[in-house]
């Protein structure tokens, strides 16, 4: 099944994780699962909620496996109904992203966890994200950014501070990630 010559699996937006929309492709949200199984993820922080798809998908992962999930967004205001009434089980706060004040408070998640981190930016601006945020990466921890290709090419995150790592599970997606030191 095609829609404008992209197989279902690599159309943005065509993925309901528990009934949620979300801006991920199916192989997007395949090659998160592999980095939060190999990495031994404990902590996810997403930066760019929206409609909270993958807020959804993340907390319920996180809720069956032990590890924590944290969400921010500039507004909650396209929050599902369903996400907004589980928000003990999905932590989404409402933070500009860009404000340094935010980048602390992540800052601090990262230095409380007990484990390998995964920063999922998906906000109004990927690259200043993945710029901001790469500085906080610890050992272990994977920083990973959406819409790759589609949004922002090679040039925009040439200068990232982090190791970029080039996988052929990356291939396919929407996503470039990027980790602390060698990979």
């Amino acid at each position: 099944m095609t829609t404008k010559g992209r197989l279902l699996w690599q159309q943005t937006g065509g993925v309901w994780p528990l009934g949620v929309s979300c801006s991920l492709t199916w192989l997007d949200l395949g090659a998160i699962a592999h980095v939060l199984q190999r990495a031994s993820i404990r902590l996810v922080i997403e930066i760019g909620v929206e409609h909270g798809g993958l807020a959804a998908y993340l907390a319920s992962y996180c809720h069956y496996t032990g590890c924590s999930y944290k969400g921010i967004d500039i507004t909650l205001n396209p929050l599902h109904p369903v996400v907004r009434e589980d928000m003990a089980l999905a932590q989404i706060e409402e933070r500009d992203a860009w404000s340094a004040a935010t980048v602390e408070r992540v800052a601090q998640w990262v230095a409380q966890s007990h484990g390998p981190v995964l920063i999922f930016c998906d906000g109004g601006d990927k690259p200043k994200e993945l710029h901001l945020y790469a500085p906080l990466l610890r050992p272990g921890d994977v920083l990973l950014g959406h819409d790759y290709g589609n949004e922002y090419d090679d040039a925009a995150i040439a200068d990232v501070p982090a190791t970029r790592l080039h996988a052929d599970w990356l291939d396919d997606t929407l996503l470039c990630a990027f980790v602390c030191g060698a990979p």
